[in-house]
């Protein structure tokens, strides 16, 4: 049933002009995509994530993301 519902395509999110960040979802997962900047190094880049929140973005900047409430079981990470 999931595949069914899934998207054929990518979302992504744009702002000025810029795209953000990508997502795609089914019923059971949400998968979040991110291309950092070519200056941005991995260790600048940060994620948090709790039950009920997650924030996602470069230290010292505002970030990407900030979403709540979340409902979250686990996550997994992917570099």
């Amino acid at each position: 049933m999931a595949e069914k519902l899934a998207p054929d395509k990518r979302h992504s999110f744009i702002n000025n002009g810029q795209e953000v960040f990508e997502w795609d979802q089914t019923l059971e997962e949400v998968n979040i995509y991110i291309n950092l900047p070519p200056n941005v190094h991995s260790k600048q880049f940060y994620c948090k994530i709790q039950s009920k929140h997650v924030e996602v973005g470069i230290k010292g900047n505002p970030p990407y993301l900030n979403v709540s409430p979340f409902f979250l079981n686990f996550a997994f990470f992917f570099f």
